[in-house]
């Protein structure tokens, strides 16, 4: 196996996968306000992107990496074109739920999504910008495919939005997997010893780890606000 595979096969078996929420995306209809909870806390970590990216490339000495980074930087921001910028194109849909911009700007994440925010952006300080590029590449890119895919089937199958209001999910669908191969491509020749793949691997590990506990977090809020609606009605 090569350690490209090592790490494909560890973003494809980690527990992320069984975690219940997205069981209920395949399976199951979301309700309306649990895919409102998703969107805005999928939101604040869409909106920060740029920042983990720049904050890779500020801890990167390798000029031909820096050039990949700053190119899919480049693209999260729409390629100089505002309306094409990621966060943008996330708002189409927010905005498509009927959460406008001020009620979405007034909105905390949650801890579990601050957690996964503070964990993307001190992967480069705690696992060199390899480590920071290879939980990028396998733990966001290269899943990104199977995970917005996932969870659009659980949005669609919940309610009725246009093309447009799904503009982010089908840009990441068929856009993301191009990243990754660029990103691996460059890693590959990069890792010459067994400590540098370890910690790529750790890495990934805890990007994925943090996935998971922003799911459980769009659960814990689900579960709350589910409560308080039962509440109000009694």
């Amino acid at each position: 196996m090569s350690v490209l595979d090592q790490f494909r096969d560890t973003a494809k078996s980690h527990p992320l996968w069984n975690h219940s929420f997205l069981t209920r995306c395949r399976t199951e209809r979301l309700t309306l306000p649990e895919i409102r909870i998703l969107a805005v806390q999928m939101y604040h970590f869409s909106n920060v992107f740029n920042r983990i990216l720049a904050s890779i490339l500020a801890r990167c000495p390798d000029a031909e990496a820096q050039q990949v980074i700053l190119e899919n930087l480049v693209d999260e921001m729409g390629e100089g074109n505002p309306s094409a910028a990621h966060p943008e194109l996330f708002r189409r849909f927010t905005r498509a739920l009927d959460i406008d911009d001020a009620m979405l700007a007034g909105m905390s994440p949650e801890p579990e999504t601050l957690h996964m925010i503070e964990t993307y952006l001190a992967l480069p300080y705690q696992h060199s910008y390899l480590g920071a590029l290879g939980a990028v590449c396998f733990a966001s890119e290269g899943i990104v495919g199977t995970l917005y895919t996932q969870l659009q089937q659980g949005i669609t199958g919940a309610t009725t939005l246009s093309e447009d209001a799904m503009a982010f999910f089908t840009v990441h669908i068929h856009v993301d997997d191009g990243h990754a191969a660029r990103l691996a491509a460059l890693l590959e020749p990069r890792l010459t010893s067994v400590q540098q793949v370890r910690d790529v691997e750790s890495a990934i590990i805890r990007a994925l780890d943090a996935r998971v506990q922003f799911f459980n977090g769009v659960q814990r809020q689900t579960a709350q606000v589910e409560k308080q609606l039962t509440l109000h009605k009694v």
